[in-house]
């Protein structure tokens, strides 16, 4: 049984996040038929969007599983005269369709597509989520949109990222990156010098790439400032992570973006509100680690420690957005 109260969390949110470019967000089954739908604000039920909707995809996802021979195509996109759609696979059997206007950015609208699909893969599944979509910035390599049907591919191959974990002592770092390692533990602490190293690979299969994680959970305290800097040098990612119920925590999150940023300026960061499940505790509210975040021009997500879901999720959403540079189409003539 679907939780119809997390569909729909989960489809306002990503109207929200992506704003006026979005005309309809459609989940359909591999036939075509809808299984859930959301409008834009304004366009009637009675304009019959979602039935015409329905009527062109059918035949798209018949075409696009004739291609493949698992039947399995990842995320594409089709544009018409007077809209740009993107279909995303949300697990085996539904497909997440976007449905924009004809000059929105199909760079954009990409990565929103991506993780919403995951998302929606997790409800289907029954598992934990997150609605929250965070805010995305946009990409280097732009994608063309295209009157035959395109599939969007990431470059295949493997990617090694060398990630920190930031924030002050006692804010979960540690707790989170054991749940995310999990069974596939390797772990070299070394105590004397403030840092924890650990290794996971996380596999995107629809693109046959695999991005391998090199995790440096480094000590909060202030006796570790000095040493903690060799480690940032080469990071590739990281988190910025604090207490929703230690203000404090929140308040030095600048200071470590700041630290992280000195050496490799290019980091790709995500702000990580953590322990949202002390509810009756927390002292930093949603509005505010957002608000922090689009000042830092970072994405945010909030997690707890306690939902392996949700912390698997913030770090397979790390592991797109450093692999989403390297796209390209490949149109299905």
């Amino acid at each position: 049984m679907v939780d119809r109260k997390k569909l729909e969390a989960l489809l306002q949110w990503m109207f929200q996040s992506i704003g006026k470019d979005l005309e309809a967000l459609v989940v359909v089954d591999r036939e075509g038929l809808v299984m859930a739908s959301l409008l834009k604000e304004g366009i009637s039920e009675d304009e019959d969007l979602i039935g015409g909707m329905a009527a062109l995809v059918e035949p798209i996802l018949k075409r696009i599983s004739s291609e493949f021979e698992s039947g399995n195509f990842g995320t594409g996109s089709f544009d018409t005269d007077k809209n740009r759609l993107i279909f995303c696979e949300a697990g085996p059997d539904a497909i997440l369709v976007l449905v924009a206007n004809a000059l929105a950015s199909l760079d954009r609208l990409f990565p929103y597509a991506y993780l919403c699909a995951e998302k929606l893969t997790r409800i289907f599944d029954g598992r934990s989520v997150s609605p929250v979509i965070p805010d995305f910035s946009h990409e280097k390599k732009k994608l063309q949109g295209s009157k035959d049907i395109s599939q969007i591919l990431i470059e295949k191959g493997s990617f090694v990222l060398k990630t920190v974990l930031c924030g002050d002592g006692g804010v979960g770092k540690t707790t989170l990156v054991t749940q995310f390692i999990q069974s596939s533990f390797e772990a070299d602490y070394k105590s004397t010098i403030g840092v924890s190293i650990m290794k996971k690979a996380i596999n995107f299969q629809q693109w046959n790439t695999e991005v391998r994680f090199t995790i440096f959970d480094l000590a909060g305290q202030q006796q570790f400032a000095r040493v903690r800097q060799t480690y940032f040098k080469g990071a590739k990612a990281g988190f910025l992570i604090y207490d929703v119920t230690r203000r404090v925590t929140f308040d030095n999150i600048e200071s470590w973006n700041n630290e992280a940023k000195q050496d490799e300026s290019d980091v790709m960061l995500i702000m990580i509100a953590n322990k949202i499940d002390l509810e009756n505790e927390r002292k930093v509210t949603e509005e505010e680690g957002k608000a922090l975040a689009k000042k830092l021009n970072i994405p945010y997500l909030e997690t707890s420690a306690l939902n392996k879901d949700i912390v698997d999720e913030a770090f397979k959403t790390l592991a797109f957005l450093f692999i989403r540079d390297n796209k390209l189409m490949k149109v299905l003539k």
